[in-house]
């Protein structure tokens, strides 16, 4: 199980930042992200991105699939995490919805996925790994 501390210790840190949010405080995280330009957008990518890749290593890139498209579960459990989240921000006053927000969810799952597919096949090639 301490393959999972690195996910749940950044699940933590990002449930810091949404309460906050939905709080209205804002912490130095959020105030750095305002302070650059698209840095909310670039911010939400970098997060759930980085959470996509935790949960993926810590499920041992275990996959389901799609019409034949191997799909990580621990990247569909951060994009329905993702979108969850999103979802929640109409019922507080001091959030609101932004589709550009999920898109830039997505995209940081998508790259994630892209380079974790990568990362998995290269190891796969390697000539002492365990599948050769």
């Amino acid at each position: 199980m301490q393959r999972w501390l690195p996910a749940v210790l950044f699940f933590a840190f990002i449930g810091w930042i949404i309460i906050d949010a939905d709080l209205g405080t804002k912490n130095p995280f959020i105030r750095f992200a305002h302070s650059i330009p698209y840095g909310d957008k670039i911010g939400h990518a970098c997060i759930y991105g980085t959470m996509a890749i935790l949960v993926t290593v810590a499920s041992r890139f275990k996959t389901w699939s799609l019409a034949q498209l191997p799909i990580f579960y621990g990247t569909s459990l951060v994009l329905l995490f993702a979108l969850a989240e999103e979802g929640t921000q109409y019922f507080f006053k001091t959030r609101s919805f932004d589709l550009y927000d999920v898109l830039a969810d997505v995209i940081g799952i998508s790259i994630a996925a892209l380079m974790l597919t990568l990362w998995r096949t290269r190891t796969e090639q390697q000539p002492n790994h365990p599948a050769n």
